[in-house]
């Protein structure tokens, strides 16, 4: 399976209406999640330089996506380990990307980065992320934006209706 994923319509970080955020597309291939990253300074923390919460949010929100891509589960940020190896620029292209490491019990393991072109990390996330309850899952999947979607990952995702 491999494609686009869905956007959740309020998201700062990917609503396509959301003109205020970052407007970021996901992709998922290899069992990796990825997006392609060009932020402008409207985000800078220091002359252009992405402020470092930013630079957090956008891989939080990818090891987000990996979870539920690799294990279907609904998970929460519990802890984090963050380090920044080179200031990420407004205004030059990187590439996002991150993957489950383990899951043990109800925790779930996982680490994303942000790269250059050639590859050299300038960020990355090392990341436990806590399975949680979510009873209401035609909610959660109204809350999707489903218009750019790859049809498999569609139906993936509309697969936790026939659960229960």
């Amino acid at each position: 399976m491999k494609g686009r994923l869905p956007a959740f319509k309020q998201s700062f970080f990917m609503s396509p209406d959301r003109k205020d955020g970052l407007q970021l597309q996901m992709f998922y291939r290899d069992g990796m999640v990825y997006c392609d990253l060009l932020v402008d300074n409207r985000f800078e923390g220091y002359a252009e330089i992405l402020h470092g919460g930013m630079v957090f949010g956008v891989l939080d929100v990818i090891i987000w996506y990996v979870i539920f891509m690799r294990s279907k589960k609904i998970a929460m940020t519990r802890k984090v380990n963050m380090e920044f190896f080179k200031p990420v620029m407004c205004g030059s292209s990187y590439r996002a990307k991150g993957e489950l490491t383990k899951i043990e019990n109800k925790n779930i393991f996982a680490t994303a980065w942000i790269e250059d072109t050639s590859g050299e990390v300038y960020a990355r996330v090392n990341a436990i992320f806590r399975e949680g309850k979510y009873d209401d899952m035609a909610t959660f999947i109204d809350r999707l934006d489903f218009s750019e979607t790859a049809p498999a990952i569609k139906d993936y995702f509309l697969s936790l209706l026939d659960t229960k």
